[in-house]
């Protein structure tokens, strides 16, 4: 699958099916993640993988990610508060990590917790903050059957040309 259907067919899953994501594809997922952009390239994220029974504990720790107990297994992605940048740069590494998921068939959704129980599930070091959590596995429907079928706004009710609330002017 190359990056345009990604983007253009990639959608949030949340039930996963019963079928094990190799180690050699987690591996390849978490190392999209750490080649993907960040600010002033400081490489300031951390990724903890959780799998096993440790995915019910880390859903039981979160008030909107239960469903993460389903998925095959998580990556948290941790930042430095210090850097204004880290939630823009959480932003980054997840979104590469999710489209190279997907074009692997590898489906996820990413959550926000920063709980003090889903950090002492995590053991997140008071210096970082528990920025994102992204289930991941293989889903339950075939994916061919979502290509291009996402129901969005129109390119010209979000993007505006040179001021805000100025009308697109870009021929299709």
């Amino acid at each position: 699958m190359d990056v345009t259907d990604a983007v253009t067919g990639r959608i949030e899953v949340r039930e996963f099916a019963d079928e094990a994501v190799d180690d050699a594809t987690k591996r390849a997922i978490l190392d999209a993640g750490r080649l993907a952009p960040s600010g002033r390239n400081l490489e300031h994220w951390r990724f903890v993988l959780v799998d096993d029974d440790e995915l019910q504990a880390l859903a039981d720790a979160s008030p909107t990610g239960g469903w993460v107990a389903g998925a095959d297994f998580a990556v948290a992605v941790c930042t430095d508060p210090d850097y204004a940048f880290n939630e823009l740069d959480a932003g980054r590494t997840t979104a590469s990590m999710q489209l190279y998921a997907w074009g692997l068939g590898v489906a996820s959704c990413i959550y926000t917790v920063d709980t003090a129980a889903a950090r002492e599930v995590l053991g997140v070091p008071d210096d970082y903050d528990l920025t994102a959590v992204l289930g991941f596995g293989y889903p339950t429907f075939d994916v061919e059957s979502v290509r291009c079928r996402k129901d969005r706004r129109a390119l010209e009710d979000v993007a505006f040309h040179g001021r805000f609330g100025e009308p697109l002017a870009l021929e299709e």
